[in-house]
């Protein structure tokens, strides 16, 4: 009779959550341990209803994360454009190497925005505009010559971006000074430069206007449904780190899914050793965005995905978060141990590369299959490569 009575309230409790009135309000019922172990409930404490305002996690992610880095890297973009006309002004070593360093941090700023692929951003396929690698060489030099041409076309989205600015200011000529005489020489290949940096400029300016103009909106789409943004974005942050930095970054220039290596895919390939600097920039994005850590302060943190576990998981001894982190810590370290050059650590040392990522693997799982289990929230992309 006891027990009829405990399933009759866990009923009441179940449909009270499923009919509270503020749905951006996560309710959680804390099971009664006795109950899931086959003891007797009287023997444990009684269950208990608790909220968790996914808004407020929404907010923080996006005027603490989200907007701050999109800032960060229109700045960095329009300082590119600046040294570009200081450049085009004048065509020294000195002007280039500035060019180079802008070109570099704007780069950097880019891994911060990159995990965001949502609302505008997709629509607009900013991600595809934007950091496509490798470059269709062909392409930018179909492009170059004929003068004419449309970055809309989804057969440019790899001969833009910040791969081709790379491979017109490392790939033209290992000598920086045969790389300004060639520049000099084609003003085609100038004016593509400063055209695909204006464009990179122009549709980063356009993604931070709109985040500006919908956030007060975008937040409140909170519910547990494959089309609000809350689980958009939980979406999109797994599949970034699992395709776009996990395969994309490793996996792929590393022959996971081929034959071979691939040293030729690797991010940065032109300029090369940047490659291990973007990446542990990237993690640092992935870190930062799942532990709710600001943008612009590193002592601001706020509502993200680890508390959102740790409150579901919160009379449990060991956390899943805690887990996460710990692998995450690991794969930072293992990148950390790669040569600067990945295209280097691939010729010389390949299986160091394979553990890199065997140990960025090991956190998908996490994400993609015991959060989102935790979380209640189903995958919407697919997934063909076995994980």
């Amino acid at each position: 009779m006891v027990k009829k009575y405990i399933l009759i309230l866990f009923i009441f409790l179940v449909l009270g959550c499923q009919n509270s009135s503020d749905e951006n309000l996560i309710d959680v019922i804390i099971e009664n341990p006795a109950i899931n172990s086959g003891k007797n409930p009287e023997e444990g404490s009684s269950s208990t209803k608790k909220s968790f305002d996914r808004e407020e996690m929404l907010k923080f992610i996006v005027n603490q994360i989200i907007i701050p880095s999109f800032n960060n890297l229109e700045t960095n973009l329009a300082e590119l454009k600046t040294s570009f006309d200081l450049f085009e002004e004048a065509l020294t070593e000195e002007n280039l190497t500035d060019l180079r360093n802008k070109w570099l941090e704007a780069y950097k700023a880019w891994q911060y925005v990159e995990m965001f692929n949502i609302g505008k951003a997709m629509e607009d396929y900013y991600l595809y505009k934007s950091n496509i690698y490798p470059v269709d060489t062909s392409r930018v030099n179909a492009n170059i010559d004929s003068g004419t041409y449309d970055l809309e076309n989804p057969n440019n989205y790899s001969a833009q971006g910040f791969p081709t600015i790379d491979y017109l200011l490392y790939g033209l000529d290992n000598d920086p000074s045969k790389v300004i005489n060639h520049l000099r020489d084609n003003s085609k290949k100038r004016d593509y430069l400063g055209v695909i940096i204006g464009t990179l400029f122009d549709n980063t300016k356009a993604i931070k206007q709109n985040w500006n103009a919908v956030k007060d909106e975008f937040v409140k789409s909170t519910e547990n449904t494959a089309s609000s943004n809350l689980n958009m974005m939980v979406n999109d942050f797994i599949y970034y780190y699992e395709k776009g930095f996990r395969a994309n970054k490793f996996g792929i220039p590393g022959g996971v899914f081929s034959s071979g290596a691939l040293p030729d895919k690797v991010e940065g390939y032109y300029s090369e050793v940047f490659t291990k600097e973007l990446a542990l920039v990237a993690m640092t994005s992935i870190k930062n965005f799942f532990n709710g850590i600001s943008f612009e302060n590193n002592e601001v943190k706020g509502q993200c995905l680890k508390s959102y576990l740790d409150y579901i998981e919160s009379e449990k001894e060991k956390l899943l978060s805690d887990e996460i982190n710990a692998q995450l810590d690991i794969a930072e370290r293992s990148i950390n141990e790669l040569d600067n050059s990945l295209v280097n650590q691939i010729n010389s040392d390949l299986t160091t590369v394979l553990r890199t990522y065997d140990d960025i693997q090991a956190t998908v799982v996490l994400l993609k299959v015991d959060m989102l289990q935790i979380l209640n929230i189903n995958v919407d992309f697919a997934d063909a490569d076995g994980d």
